[in-house]
């Protein structure tokens, strides 16, 4: 039973602020552990069987409750809901902290703001400087996707006769109303529209289709369980760590999408180092900005110029002046890492259709080994812009060298190769501060690999697989991190036929396997 003269001290102190905000619709996140407690409908009035949820909906004038994230299949996430009120949320959030023992964790809800900053001009495309700049050709002589590859755009609403976009959608949510057309066409577009289609501009996903739905958490959710690999996230939800939007993203992790988001436009969040979210949570690739010249200044040497840079950005791609289109045969010039983290998505999107093994970690090293580092031309801004400008040609060269691993329980192999001593040799150069040279990709073949000799699984494992040794005698079992340091090195007996690694720590490593001092296979393995 609550204290009700306490909740009632608690709604007098704040009487002001409601009364002030009683026309400010607000919405909170909270949990509700209770199926009885959640308010229903009846004669058009909120009603709630526990006393203490009635009591917020009347002082707090609350006018709806329905489930925040309804795909989810988590089931802490199934008891979250969205409390809309004509209140100030604050004040609710600390009436709940301090007297309603029924509602737990109430956040701030998120709230949706798209990042652009458009140009009013229309521009003929003699060039794509962004295509060019990230190497799109290359990519497509490694890879030019697949239409079983979707890539998910989560944005605002969609020109669906566009003729970059016919032929392209998977799957849409039509019954989106959203009046923002204009910005969720151009990123749907710029990760992959049609291509070689003899009109309008290419786009990097050059043959992966698409998922279009509106801007919210739950339908990234409902494309992850759809089946989207890589979902698009052109947008915030708010400047401060939210549990639940964390939970989301682990959930659509855990599920094998790959989420990309805008890293932010310089003026978010209030200021260009500050943290923006989705792209700053775990498990997200971040997208920030740079110019034709990997300048991350737009108008160099303005520093009010510049998108966001930070400890949360993964990687860059071009976000000024970038060649788009918003609506039918409407070309322009945009700014914002809108258009950034969609050209990030359509190379996920080609790199997974020639390897769709690869897990979020896998990727994110490819995009982060093969990215040219740009700190030295823009030294105010090193250490903040993650591994640099993306170099799609480079990562999906690369991708070609990783080979799927088997199924969990040991039997089953996807036929990809691996070359184990480029590989390897590729990685101890990069630990070693080198450079990838475009020649060493050039050379990276597959190999041997003596694949059905030697299984790994599971694999991403949480800390504890099996190496299946089937016809290897007397070998050594050699482990690395990413950083080159070697983990563990063992000589095993001639009769060993399994052997059980421990990693303690998550994150990529390389395990190796020696025969008379030369190394006869490798493979990556991920620790979640």
């Amino acid at each position: 039973m609550k204290n009700l003269n306490n909740l009632l001290i608690a709604a007098l102190t704040t009487l002001s602020f409601t009364i002030s905000a009683q026309n400010s619709e607000e919405k909170i996140w909270v949990t509700i552990e209770n199926n009885q407690d959640v308010p229903r409908m009846v004669n058009n009035k909120l009603v709630s069987s526990n006393e203490t949820v009635q009591y917020l909906i009347n002082t707090f004038e609350i006018t709806n409750v329905e489930q925040a994230v309804p795909s989810s299949r988590v089931p802490k996430l199934q008891k979250v809901y969205e409390v809309t009120c004509n209140c100030d949320a604050i004040d609710l959030t600390i009436a709940i902290h301090e007297d309603a023992k029924e509602l737990t964790n109430p956040q701030e809800a998120p709230k949706y703001e798209l990042l652009e900053s458009p140009n009013d001009y229309n521009t003929a495309f003699a060039t794509d400087y962004a295509l060019d700049l990230i190497g799109a050709k290359h990519a497509w002589d490694s890879s030019k996707g697949d239409s079983n590859t979707i890539i998910g755009i989560s944005d605002g609403n969609y020109h669906y006769n566009h003729e970059e976009l016919i032929g392209k959608v998977a799957s849409a949510d039509y019954t989106n109303a959203s009046t923002y057309i204009a910005h969720g066409t151009a990123v749907a577009i710029a990760a992959a529209g049609n291509t070689n289609n003899g009109v309008g501009k290419s786009s990097i996903g050059y043959n992966c289709r698409l998922n279009l739905v509106g801007m919210n958490y739950n339908s990234v959710v409902e494309m992850s369980y759809a089946g989207a690999r890589v979902i698009n996230l052109s947008w915030t939800s708010g400047c401060s760590n939210n549990i639940y939007i964390q939970d989301i993203i682990d959930e659509v992790y855990n599920n094998g999408s790959i989420v990309v988001a805008s890293a932010g436009n310089g003026s978010t969040c209030g200021g260009a180092s500050n943290l923006v979210y989705p792209a700053a949570c775990d498990h997200v690739i971040a997208v920030s900005s740079i110019g034709p010249l990997d300048n991350h200044e737009r108008v160099i040497g303005d520093a009010s110029t510049t998108h966001q840079h930070n400890s949360s950005v993964d990687i860059c791609a071009p976000g000024y002046d970038v060649p788009l289109s918003g609506g039918p045969g409407w070309y322009l010039t945009a700014n914002g890492t809108s258009f950034a983290s969609p050209l990030v998505s359509g190379t996920i999107g080609l790199i997974l259709s020639a390897r769709p093994c690869l897990t979020f970690e896998e990727v994110q090293e490819i995009l982060t080994l093969t990215a040219v580092n740009i700190d030295s031309l823009n030294p105010n801004y090193a250490g903040n812009l993650g591994a640099g400008r993306m170099d799609a040609g480079a990562a999906c060269k690369l991708a070609l060298t990783y080979g799927c691993e088997v199924a969990d329980n040991g039997t089953d192999n996807t036929g990809v190769v691996i070359a184990p001593t480029a590989q390897t040799n590729l990685l101890k150069d990069v630990s070693e501060g080198k450079s990838i040279e475009k020649s060493e990709l050039a050379d990276l073949g597959t190999g041997d690999n003596n694949t059905n000799a030697v299984k790994m699984f599971p694999n991403p494992t949480t800390g504890t697989m099996t190496l299946s040794l089937d016809g290897i005698n007397g070998a050594v079992v050699r482990i690395v991190d990413m950083n080159g340091k070697e983990i563990s090195k063992e000589k095993l007996a001639n009769s060993t036929k399994e052997y059980t690694i421990e990693l303690n720590n998550q994150g990529m490593y390389v395990v190796e396997i020696q025969e008379e001092g030369s190394q006869t296979w490798s493979g990556k393995v991920s620790v979640i």
